[in-house]
């Protein structure tokens, strides 16, 4: 129904979907969601929205309301730490710069930011300065701030998802053409 009806059409329509991934582990396996950014992806002319806080979550989803063709909004379970400011720039199809760093770069999205925001802090104890990309807005990716990203060095995807089809696989298959450069993708294995 969402290929024919909502794809196909580019029809007007907003999805917002709830308890996706892991943190929904109260609820069992059959309820933890891997592989719904890479269906919705595939999708032609479909908007993938996966905000990192409530205040990205509240901008984006206005943006996504105000904006003329289908939208898949992804939405976790578990609280997260707010990381953006009522009135900070967040812009559909852009992602963030919530850290620069000189060594490599940690792009994550949904819940995994503040999980890469916390990696990037252990690092730097360590002497490797990461820098934490946000990509909200996986379809479609923002490749400019990806290839910037690839200029810096190797590149860390996180993601509350499958690796196939999911973030991970956006940034390869991005910087595959744009800005070929080392890439390991954190999420769900292949099981």
């Amino acid at each position: 129904i969402i290929r024919n009806s909502v794809g196909y059409t580019h029809a007007n329509v907003k999805i917002c979907a709830t308890h996706a991934g892991i943190t929904v582990g109260e609820d069992g396996a059959s309820h933890q969601t891997f592989e719904d950014i890479a269906l919705m992806r595939t999708i032609p002319g479909m908007t993938v929205i996966n905000p990192s806080d409530g205040v990205s979550a509240e901008a984006l989803i206005r943006q996504a309301v105000e904006y003329e063709g289908p939208c898949y909004v992804r939405l976790g379970r578990a609280a997260v730490p707010d990381f953006y400011n009522a009135g900070d720039y967040i812009m559909l199809g852009r992602g963030n710069w919530l850290r620069r760093g000189k060594d490599a770069t940690i792009v994550a999205t949904g819940i995994m930011v503040s999980e890469a925001v916390t990696a990037a802090a252990a690092l730097a104890e360590s002497g490797i300065d990461a820098g934490v990309i946000d990509i909200h807005t996986i379809k479609p990716i923002d490749e400019e701030i990806l290839t910037e990203a690839a200029g810096i060095g190797p590149i860390v995807t996180a993601e509350e998802h499958s690796v196939i089809g999911g973030l991970g696989s956006a940034v390869a298959e991005t910087l595959s053409r744009r800005r070929p450069v080392r890439i390991e993708m954190v999420g769900q294995k292949d099981t």
